[in-house]
């Protein structure tokens, strides 16, 4: 009981690529699907240009957005709903101020009412549902729908192998703490950041308690009050209807999402004590990265004022309309005050990828969002300042950057030399924004099922930007939420980043004076930073 059906704009994926088919999904396995609702309405304005952050900078509270949302989305669900009464979907919830309807039901029944193709792959890591060509679904729900989520559970990979090393190896160093970290950037660790609640989203793993206490006794710093917080929109139910809690702090024993875990939150710890940080939990598909960052800004208990997320991928392996589900969302996310800092990734400016092209990282290539690159700094005598600093370049790894293929340039990039494109020669969206020590030597020092061990990544220079934003905030008295535009406009306040590059066979880009696609504005001068970030009006 469908009625007509049309293809879903921009729902088409290929098969997953270095992937192998092994059969078909159980017709009978429970699925729960998430579909994102829109207005029938486009937006007037291309994303990051001056009219659309103008449009999104008009101040409003989380309950004025959820009241305004119940009344322009309200058809939109009610069409959904009675799609799912029709053909014995359960609703599971629906959140119209998050514009979200959460379905589950068999995959035979969803796959039919929704004209999806699904598939079972193994690529030597995981075996994933994966869903293959276009969604079609009833023309009665298609002006509303901006993307469904949840077929498709081909995980993320915010490095693809074991990126710690044991403080015993060789070379190695002892590392520095991220208080060490901070002190190289001149960022002051010594205001009142009590009021400050940040964020981390968390795709599985989980972190001891024991490890935390011990790397800020190593750090001598208070600890602040961590808050996990589980968020569910994948799980199928129990036989019993209830909903189990499958995303929660599960450490498994220093997995590569415990090591993501534990370099974002002592990181976040040791630049913010007796602040609070909610940890969001959720698994590891598009489905729940979107789902928890929803979570995080429509938080209207926490109310977290800066999100640090390390996750991510190739923008092309997103389809247009997950890509979309996850714009409109950063887009509430500037609405709301909320920055949301991004890794830029660690493959280079390849993405990890063989194709012959060069790849940004999407969440990070948004036009909403912070991306941060890395850097390899050299501390200078004494452990305060550097004595020189390159692009992270280590040959097998090193800081993502470059030039989008998905978005045009910002508003507050439109005054760069930005460089072309190395796949077509365009200028779009530039990637990263800003940079911070990514490499591993120094590295980073953390504590990892209790042994020291140094860490490296991109994924270390969002939390460290999102704490010193949060210190920014703290100064302020108020929330910046998006930041871009202020950043660029004081590119005093940053060192550039002059030397290196991140090629992989000489595909990719190269640092220079300015902005460039490696590291961004460059790193930062942390008291210049906060002094212009706090300076900013508070409306």
């Amino acid at each position: 009981m469908t009625g007509q059906k049309v293809a879903l704009e921009g729902s088409y994926r290929a098969e997953p690529e270095g992937a192998t088919y092994v059969g078909d999904v159980d017709p009978d396995q429970r699925i729960v699907i998430t579909v994102h609702l829109k207005r029938r309405s486009p937006d007037q304005f291309q994303p990051g240009s001056a009219g659309d952050l103008a449009r999104l900078s008009k101040p409003i509270t989380r309950r004025a957005l959820s009241a305004q949302r119940r009344r322009t989305h309200a058809r939109a669900a009610a069409r959904i709903r009675k799609l799912a009464k029709a053909n014995h979907v359960t609703v599971r919830s629906f959140d119209l101020a998050q514009r979200i309807v959460v379905l589950e039901a068999t995959a035979r029944t969803l796959a039919e009412v929704l004209g999806a193709t699904l598939r079972i792959y193994d690529d030597g890591r995981d075996r994933f549902r994966a869903r293959v060509g276009q969604l079609m679904i009833p023309r009665a729900i298609a002006p509303w729908t901006r993307a469904i989520l949840g077929f498709d559970t081909r995980p993320f990979a915010a490095r693809p192998v074991n990126f710690v090393r044991p403080l015993a190896g060789a070379g190695s160093g002892p590392g520095l703490w991220p208080t060490e970290v901070a002190a190289l950037y001149g960022i002051p660790l010594d205001h009142d950041v009590s009021s400050v609640c940040v964020g981390i989203v968390a795709l599985g793993g989980g972190y001891l308690a024991s490890d935390l206490a011990k790397a800020l006794d190593g750090m001598q710093r208070t600890a602040p009050r961590i808050i996990d917080k589980s968020v569910v929109v994948d799980t199928p139910a129990a036989e019993d209807g209830s909903v189990p809690a499958a995303n929660g702090n599960n450490f498994g024993g220093g997995t590569v999402s415990d090591q993501e875990i534990a370099l974002d939150l002592q990181i976040l710890a040791g630049l913010l004590p007796k602040a609070r940080i909610v940890v969001y939990f959720a698994g590891n598909t598009t489905q729940s990265l979107v789902g928890a960052i929803n979570a995080a800004i429509f938080d209207d208990v926490n109310r977290p004022q800066v999100l640090s997320v390390s996750w991510g991928s190739a923008e092309k392996f997103w389809s247009d309309s997950a890509r979309d589900a996850m714009q409109a969302v950063l887009a509430d996310a500037k609405r709301l005050q909320v920055t949301v800092l991004f890794a830029a990734g660690d493959e280079l400016a390849t993405g990890g990828l063989t194709d012959g092209r060069a790849h940004v990282w999407f969440p990070a290539s948004s036009p909403y969002a912070l991306s941060c690159g890395g850097t390899s700094p050299t501390p200078a005598a004494g452990g305060t300042g550097v004595s020189a600093e390159a692009v992270w370049n280590d040959g097998s790894s090193g800081t993502g950057g470059g030039i989008s293929d998905a978005f045009p340039v910002p508003a507050y990039q439109s005054d760069l030399a930005l460089p072309p494109s190395v796949n077509d020669g365009a200028r779009r969206r530039g990637v990263p924004d800003v940079a911070g020590a990514a490499a591993g030597t120094p590295g980073y020092r953390i504590v990892l099922n209790g042994a020291e061990v140094i860490k490296d990544g991109t994924s270390a220079v969002a939390p460290l930007w999102a704490g010193l934003i949060a210190i920014a905030n703290a100064r302020r008295g108020a929330p910046l939420g998006f930041v871009n535009s202020t950043l660029y406009a004081n590119p005093s306040s940053f060192r550039q980043i002059e030397q290196g590059n991140n090629r992989v066979g000489g595909k990719g880009y190269d640092a220079g004076p300015g902005w460039n696609a490696c590291t961004g504005l460059g790193v930062p001068n942390g008291a210049d930073i906060i002094a212009a970030l706090a300076a900013v009006p508070v409306a």
